[in-house]
């Protein structure tokens, strides 16, 4: 099945254009020669895509509207309305499997294309260096008293200063679950935990998706994490307009990247690592069992890998005896501004 020639730019851009399963996906997200042309001509205005498609500006609206809602594509409020695609395949995988009407066949063909095609996509993106799209967020009370913590170090602050936040059912672990994968995972059902804060909560309450919170509401949120032992993880840089995941190990496609593909740069550590007080260590092992990241082992106590501790802060969270500590490992200038 050929990829129609006006989104073979997209593919390449998603990095799968050659890919059968991304093929397919198009088929099902852009199932109409109208669909394909529309999603061909953004970014763009509805005057803008009509005038590149030659389509009225009714039907351009009304198969805007329809491919909004599935999640092929999106639309940023602060500009005029205007529609856009998605700059990365997880993007575009996370707004698809959000729709209460995603069939279950995209499910699968997602499965496939980031099991068993992404690996092979590694080596080029280590060779290109881009920067990790998320960064880890310590659980602020676990850093030790003398180290500094930045606002952007603190999800706490980060959710305090929005003045929009929404919550979202976790793209992965909706896929995760969907095919078979989610296991025993640890995360609270039914209950959203992915937020997004300022423009991309804008973005969720104009598709209509998902649910918007007070900045309580949002805290709770952040506690009901740390208490699943999940990973705070947030956009990458430091900007008004951010998001706040809260990933788990068996279902993450960022730590399955990290943690089974070797690909380091699919999140950035937190500026903290674990330290490990021996005389208080009685060596009981919760801290290794609770480590999403393999950073832990002990012997007579506890041990810390440097070169694996991403800095989450869940080993010195679920300690009895308060014997790990996160420490400040990296300076201020480590976090992206840009």
């Amino acid at each position: 099945m050929p990829i129609p020639h006006q989104l073979i730019p997209y593919a390449t851009r998603l990095g799968f254009p050659d890919s059968e399963t991304m093929a397919k996906i198009f088929a099902i997200l852009y199932n109409e020669p109208d669909s394909v042309a529309i999603a061909g001509a953004m970014p763009g205005t509805l005057q803008e895509i009509s005038a590149k498609t030659g389509l009225g500006e009714l039907r351009v609206r009304e198969l805007a509207e329809r491919l909004l809602h599935t999640g092929a594509i999106s639309r940023i409020p602060a500009k005029s309305g205007a529609y856009r695609l998605f700059s990365a395949m997880i993007e575009l995988r996370d707004a698809v499997v959000i729709s209460p009407d995603c069939p279950q066949e995209l499910f699968e063909l997602w499965d496939i294309l980031i099991r068993d095609e992404m690996p092979k996509l590694v080596p080029l993106l280590k060779a290109l260096g881009l920067p990790p799209m998320l960064r880890v967020i310590p659980i602020e009370e676990t850093v030790k008293s003398a180290s500094q913590v930045l606002d952007a170090d603190s999800a706490r602050r980060i959710i305090r200063a929005a003045s929009l936040i929404t919550a979202i059912p976790c793209p992965c672990r909706t896929q995760a679950r969907r095919v078979g994968r989610s296991g025993d995972c640890p995360a609270p059902k039914e209950v959203n935990l992915c937020m997004q804060i300022n423009g991309f909560a804008e973005a969720v309450v104009d598709r209509g998706v998902g649910e918007r919170l007070s900045i309580e509401e949002a805290l709770g949120r952040l506690c009901l994490a740390e208490e699943a032992g999940l990973v705070h993880t947030a956009r990458n840089n430091v900007k008004d307009d951010m998001f706040m995941c809260n990933c788990c190990p068996c279902c993450c496609t960022a730590i399955f990247l990290h943690n089974q593909l070797g690909y380091d740069a699919s999140l950035a550590p937190s500026r903290f690592h674990a330290l490990v007080d021996a005389a208080l260590c009685t060596g009981c092992g919760a801290c290794v069992e609770r480590c999403p990241f393999h950073a832990l082992s002990v012997e007579e106590v506890a041990m810390v890998d440097e070169k694996r501790c991403m800095g989450c802060g869940n080993c010195a969270h679920v300690c009895p005896v308060d014997a790990i500590t996160l420490e400040e490992a990296r300076p201020p200038e480590f976090i992206r501004r840009t």
